[in-house]
């Protein structure tokens, strides 16, 4: 896939996103390869992203080396999400004190340290804390990387690399499984763990190699003294807070797509058709359909990357919601879940980009990555509440309603949003 895409010139009613983007330096990826850095960042991250997910067909193995049932043993999937997401919270300090590259590659260096631990648990407490080790040093990289593509990756390719990371990423839901049971059947399930944790340590020194060590939102100068810096420094708080209430609506929507993302899955998994509910084999190939759909968000990224991030976002809304919709009427059968799902996903390919781009654009360099990190924290909590969402219906068609209903909203709140932020850069200007 070749990042060598182009942007539409940008019109008027941008002018203030522009502003934003010109606190970027000039890319400290022009001297260098802007695929090797995607890809880097893409392969490692379905790495990092899947010790979430690889728990999960792992569950009667760990139950059993853990000396509990299988339902205690979800919580170790749980332990690793808790600290992932809290993590994730302070990962923009630390990128700060330490600067983006050095976190990162420390961070997933001490994942692997970590993973390869996990199978010499021998209690059900001892796992645990290990799997939350696992989330405290996972944590760090998906906030990170998204605010380093934010500032290094030229204006013209960051549509296109922001869907190649999301894309994959978002693909561990089910690769990360298929790699569990795969390397389970060949190696037994502490296997796992030990094959995966070397493939990270070797994975932090390609980020070592890969990534530049400027880092832009550590290069900012000294504030200003005196009276004139003290006026500089009121405004200064003036746009932050005007920066913060506009990232909000970004923020509402992160939160409704992930619990979203959750609520069907896990309904489907509980009131879904007999034939998929209780056959593992039959899930698996039902979540499976979710790959083709995020392949092809990606084909689709150099043609999307011409349209601006927030109008983009709220047309991938909208087809998100056509697809929850389409699970809600026809979720009776398998088909008509696979196509509804499919459609699903494909809307869900370009929601992330597009919000994660519109989000480096309002924040600039110098909140990115914090601005960044809170959409990680609102993703995790969108997920924690949609697994409790089909509990309130009973039924995939409940949820597949009411759950488009609320996508269509997001539609709406990015329209409307933007209008009025078009508005005010007219007045401004």
């Amino acid at each position: 896939m070749s990042l060598r895409t182009t942007s539409a010139q940008p019109t008027a009613p941008h002018r203030a996103a522009l502003r934003g983007a010109a606190d970027r330096p000039v890319s400290p990826e022009a001297g260098r390869s802007v695929a090797r850095v995607v890809a880097a960042i893409s392969l490692l991250g379905m790495l990092v992203v899947g010790q979430l997910y690889v728990a999960i067909p792992l569950l009667p193995d760990i139950g059993r080396a853990w000396g509990v049932d299988q339902a205690s043993a979800t919580w170790a999937t749980s332990a690793y999400a808790v600290t992932y997401a809290i993590i994730s919270l302070f990962s923009g300090a630390l990128a700060r004190r330490f600067g983006t590259r050095a976190v990162l590659v420390a961070g997933v260096s001490a994942l692997a340290v970590v993973t390869a631990c996990v199978p010499l648990a021998d209690s059900f407490g001892v796992g645990l804390a290990l799997r939350a080790g696992q989330g405290l040093f996972a944590g760090v990289y998906v906030p990170l990387v998204y605010a380093y593509l934010n500032t290094h990756i030229p204006a013209s390719k960051l549509p296109t690399a922001l869907t190649i990371v999301s894309a994959c990423m978002a693909g561990t839901i089910v690769a990360g499984q298929v790699e569990s049971q795969l390397l389970a059947a060949a190696v037994g399930w502490r296997g796992t763990f030990w094959v995966t944790a070397p493939l990270l340590l070797a994975g932090a020194q390609v980020l070592r190699r890969v990534l530049a060590p400027v880092d832009p939102a550590r290069a900012k100068g000294g504030a200003d003294t005196g009276a004139a810096g003290g006026a500089a420094s009121r405004a200064a708080r003036g746009a932050t807070r005007r920066m913060w209430l506009r990232l909000l609506p970004l923020y509402v929507v992160g939160i409704t797509c992930s619990s979203t993302m959750t609520a069907i899955y896990t309904s489907v998994q509980l009131y879904g058709p007999a034939s998929l509910v209780g056959d593992g084999q039959a899930m698996l190939t039902l979540r499976a359909t979710a790959i083709p759909a995020l392949v092809l968000g990606v084909l689709l990224s150099p043609l999307l990357g011409r349209i601006p991030a927030r109008p983009r976002g709220a047309g991938a809304f909208a087809v998100a919601a056509a697809g929850i919709c389409g699970a809600g009427l026809f979720g009776g059968t398998a088909a008509g879940l696979a196509g509804a799902l499919f459609v699903f996903m494909l809307g869900l390919a370009a929601i992330g980009p597009a919000v994660v781009q519109e989000i480096g654009a309002l924040s600039g360099a110098a909140h990115g990555v914090m601005a960044t990190a809170l959409y990680g924290f609102t993703l995790n909590i969108g997920g924690g509440v949609g697994a409790q969402v089909p509990l309130a219906f009973g039924e995939v068609r409940g949820v597949g309603l009411f759950m488009s209903g609320l996508l269509a909203g997001c539609v709406v709140l990015l329209v409307a949003t933007g209008r009025r932020r078009r508005r005010a850069a007219y007045v401004t200007d």
